[in-house]
């Protein structure tokens, strides 16, 4: 089992939505690595892409419910830097069929050295330099 594992933006919005039929499979998956006592990660960007919405429609309960997702769980953050800049050019380099945002994601779980990286998003499974596990798989 993934000791540390990178949660991307959309299993944290099916978790706080309880959006299904994706919310049942991410609380399997991370309660199993719960019982496992794996780290979560995520970064920045799911702040920046997450809080759009409910800034937007000025939804302070989803703001809440988002920030006491990440503090209850003790989601620790990958900050973007030269490094994950660096690293996130060479993916779309590599890949170029990654957006950006995507980029940014999986350049800062490689950087935290994340041995998982949960995502919806399925063309990620194309990347070989990290373990994607793909929602629909679970």
């Amino acid at each position: 089992m993934a000791k540390k594992v990178f949660i991307d933006t959309n299993p944290i919005i099916y978790l706080v939505s309880q959006q299904e039929p994706f919310y049942s499979k991410v609380v399997k998956f991370m309660s199993d690595c719960i019982a496992d006592d794996a780290e979560f990660y995520t970064s920045t960007i799911t702040d920046a892409e997450f809080l759009v919405k409910p800034f937007e429609i000025e939804d302070k309960e989803q703001i809440e419910k988002y920030r006491n997702l990440l503090n209850s769980l003790e989601f620790l953050k990958c900050f973007i830097n030269d490094q994950v800049g660096e690293k996130a050019a060479k993916l779309r380099a590599k890949y170029p069929d990654i957006k950006l945002g995507d980029a940014l994601q999986m350049a800062a779980s490689i950087d935290c050295n994340c041995d998982t990286f949960l995502t919806n998003d399925k063309q990620l499974k194309q990347v070989n330099e990290a373990k994607v596990l793909y929602i629909g798989d679970l």
